[in-house]
């Protein structure tokens, strides 16, 4: 499949997953939302053109695999966007509205992804397209040292017990369902979907860079499409962790799901991949119990690991993280590597602030 969409790019042609939103441009660019040039009715691809180019060469030759989800500019202020095609029924709908009204969104624990706008399509009526903020893959880059860690974490943690105390549970907090602000990380911007690129189409180059660096990102829920609101048991066995007691016949605790969802978050996403945060395994172990009535609630594992986090030194939360992934290198090396960014970490901390997080309203 790769190489027939690559082939199609090349030639000049739109991939199935992008035709539907060329339907769409003019009635979006009527709600104030701007694809792209490639998705503009009667679109011709300008490296055919010419003899001599190539897709790579212009950032039109950038697709978008997923049917669902569209990049777009809002055209009141220029802001890149993403726009994500849902039936009208969808429970992301009056979730995402509920925690993007007034006081919730501003409630500094409030780490639910916003709802810009719902557009309606007369043309489109069993579905609706949700305007929802530009964010970042949490892996690009990856955490780069222990006090990173605990920051996303502490966010996380903190953002679950406060949808649990408004009575939402997420369902699918998985950590491919949560992103970042990456804003302060790349302020030039990235392509939305090629993010190792930038808006122009150019490839990025240089130090991937640090969130202590710049202050800090804020990190957001996203894919409320499988949650509830007010209700304290339920079915279903959809969700991207097979969790034990996922079922379509058996009624369980969505609440103490998510606990254990976001612990194996923690597992798959920092202890697996990285080495040197074995000190995690406590919270984790607390949090993931195979039976739910064992589990705490998310308000009692976040003063858990308030108690894990105050103990930790600023030696340990310096410390620079290794990818397990990583090639093979010297124990000089590392440890060249690892009082380096120590150094930088220390700078980074006393003369850069942890930043107010902007608003992505």
């Amino acid at each position: 499949m790769e190489s027939e969409g690559g082939d199609a790019i090349e030639e000049g042609r739109l991939l199935p997953s992008e035709t539907p939103w060329v339907e769409r441009y003019d009635f979006l660019k009527r709600s104030g939302y701007l694809l792209r040039p490639r998705y503009r009715p009667g679109w011709v691809a300008p490296w055919k053109l010419k003899p001599g180019l190539y897709s790579s060469d212009f950032e039109e030759g950038i697709s978008s695999s997923r049917p669902s989800l569209m990049d777009a500019q809002r055209l009141s202020d220029g802001r890149t966007v993403y726009l994500k095609h849902t039936r009208k029924d969808s429970p992301e709908i009056l979730i995402g509205q509920y925690f993007s009204s007034e006081p919730l969104r501003d409630d500094p624990r409030n780490h639910c992804l916003p709802v810009l706008d719902v557009l309606k399509n007369e043309d489109d009526p069993e579905y609706v397209i949700l305007v929802i903020p530009w964010l970042r893959r949490i892996d690009s880059p990856d955490p780069a040292s222990v006090r990173e860690c605990v920051d996303f974490i502490q966010q996380t943690l903190e953002g679950l017990a406060f949808m649990h105390e408004h009575k939402v549970a997420h369902r699918d907090c998985a950590w491919g369902n949560i992103m970042m602000d990456g804003r302060r990380l790349y302020p030039q911007g990235w392509h939305p979907q090629q993010w190792d690129f930038y808006p122009n189409g150019k490839v990025m180059r240089g130090d991937e860079p640090s969130r202590t660096g710049v202050g800090g990102v804020r990190y957001y829920f996203i894919d409320f499409g499988i949650s509830t609101k007010d209700q304290d048991e339920v079915l279903g066995i959809h969700g991207q962790e097979l969790s034990p007691e996922l079922s379509d016949t058996v009624p369980y605790d969505p609440y103490k799901l998510d606990v254990y969802i976001l612990g194996m978050a923690y597992q798959h996403f920092l202890v697996e991949r990285h080495s040197g945060l074995d000190f995690l395994l406590p919270l984790i172990e607390y949090m993931t119990p195979q039976t739910p009535s064992e589990r705490p609630s998310a308000a009692e594992a976040l003063q858990r690991w308030n108690k894990i986090a105050q103990g930790l030194s600023f030696f340990t939360l310096s410390k620079r993280l290794f990818l397990v992934t990583e090639e093979p290198e010297s124990s000089l090396s590392r440890t060249l590597k690892a009082t380096s960014y120590r150094i930088r970490d220390l700078w980074w901390t006393a003369t850069v602030s942890k930043k107010p997080s902007r608003p992505l309203l």
